[in-house]
């Protein structure tokens, strides 16, 4: 079959696909360490065709910057990255060769290729994983990284915890080569004693937040997950980038906030040079005044701005002080963005200030403490983020209402086991005297003047 591109440039360049449709190259040049893409024409005349993000427009110039911010966030970090650059050989400064090892599945839609290969030529491979194995392989750790199977770099998303992209029916696990798709996430416990009981901590957050969404709207507001007992427990969370489409999996184009608001890895907090006093000004990183201005992008403005309201919330409820600009995602349509369900969702607050930072990744107007976000903070937020303060505290107070039920509940959870049980009943207890913290303050939250800053 002959390729949809031209043939000149193959050895720095990659074809980029959406199945087996041609998105567009990718191209590098050595020389200016600089990044290209242009979209194929067949892309641009598919009924179903969707920008990169809206830093890479279908039609105009597309800059390299936004380019190579696009290409780096697909990218794993911390321990990860490193794996993947030790295991290839390939440094982790250079960007291209790291993208062409992980390019064939990544987050969202985007298969990335050698030029020249053509997708629909890789054949279909299901590759068994007993729980035994991931179980030996999880003990193994510190002597095989837990990305590595098969003589095979396995980690392709962005993040730092150690996770394994897996082809899950039913209650088999299998590792997907070639044409087929994962379509959950496996995450096992960190190998820091620092963070006890973590997969018990984000089970426990994913699922209440999606009980109140069920009270709220009888929709989910988090990524499905539960956990794998092999017998240490895994976090088995399922992709909302997959989508099963009879027996085969399809892709759905997904980005996350620093691609959206095309900012680097490097600002994926609000304050990207940190808290030191000299720099502490600075807040050119992601932040939830910058994620205002994809509203002009957003297919459905007032439900998304008010879904990454509800994203606020539980950032405060749960002591979230790690939601990030990678930490929230937008569906891609066309040339359209919408908030995709939250993930990632943990406690940081539970652990030892000692060890685990708790600086909030992103203000509540100017307020990085998480004791400090009082009523005028929330007020200032609801401000920059163009909410309405009314509307604001009412969805505050019934939701820390309901929380204060739905934790205790969610803590009743027969699937938690030994250590765990006594964890989430004092994640719980965390979550109700939160509840109890912000219920004190809905009442002011309306009574500010608009004129904040």
């Amino acid at each position: 079959m002959s390729s949809a591109f031209p043939a000149q440039g193959l050895d720095l360049a990659l074809d980029v696909f959406f199945g087996t449709d041609p998105v567009g190259r990718l191209a590098f040049d050595p020389a200016q360490d600089q990044f290209s893409f242009a979209y194929s024409a067949a892309w641009r005349q598919r009924a179903h065709r969707f920008q990169l993000s809206p830093h890479i427009p279908l039609d105009g110039e597309v800059p390299a910057v936004a380019v190579r911010r696009f290409i780096d966030n697909l990218l794993p970090e911390g321990r990860a990255l490193d794996v993947v650059s030790s295991f290839t050989h390939v440094q982790k400064s250079n960007l291209f060769g790291l993208i062409r090892v992980l390019g064939r599945e990544t987050a969202g839609a985007l298969s990335l290729l050698p030029a020249g290969q053509q997708p629909q030529a890789q054949e279909a491979q299901r590759r068994p994983v007993a729980l035994a194995e991931l179980q030996q392989r999880i003990d193994d750790r510190n002597r095989i990284p837990f990305a590595i199977w098969d003589d095979k770099v396995r980690m392709s998303v962005a993040g730092y915890q150690d996770k394994l992209l897996v082809l899950r029916e039913g209650d088999a696990l299998f590792l997907a080569d070639g044409s087929l798709s994962s379509t959950h996430i496996l995450k096992p416990e960190p190998l820091s004693d620092k963070l006890p009981c973590m997969v018990a901590n984000e089970h426990f957050c994913m699922r209440l937040v999606n009980r109140l969404g069920q009270r709220r709207l009888k929709e989910n507001w988090a990524a499905e997950a539960e956990i794998l007992r092999v017998p240490a427990p895994v976090l088995c969370v399922e992709r909302f980038d997959r989508v099963r489409d009879g027996g085969d999996v399809r892709r759905v184009h997904v980005i996350d906030g620093c691609q959206a608001l095309n900012l680097p890895v490097s600002h994926k907090y609000e304050r990207p040079l940190g808290n030191a006093e000299d720099v502490r000004h600075i807040r050119d990183g992601a932040s939830f005044e910058a994620l205002t201005t994809l509203r002009p992008h957003l297919s459905n403005a007032a439900i998304g701005i008010r879904q990454m309201a509800l994203w606020a919330i539980a950032t405060l409820l749960l002591g979230n002080s790690d939601a990030h600009g990678k930490n929230i995602s937008f569906f891609g349509r066309g040339d359209a963005l919408a908030v995709a369900p939250f993930y990632d969702l943990v406690s940081v607050a539970v652990y030892d200030a000692r060890h685990i930072d708790q600086e909030l990744a992103m203000a509540f107007g100017d307020e990085f403490a998480l004791p400090a976000v009082k009523s005028f903070a929330l007020a200032d937020f609801c401000e920059r983020l163009g909410f309405p303060r009314r509307t604001f505290a009412r969805e505050l107070k019934q939701l820390c209402e309901w929380a204060r039920e739905e934790a205790r509940a969610q803590a009743l959870d027969p699937v938690y086991v030994e250590a765990e049980r006594p964890f989430v009943r004092t994640l719980a207890d965390y979550v109700v005297a939160r509840a109890d913290f912000l219920l004190g303050q809905v009442a002011e939250i309306p009574r500010f003047s608009g004129d904040l800053f």
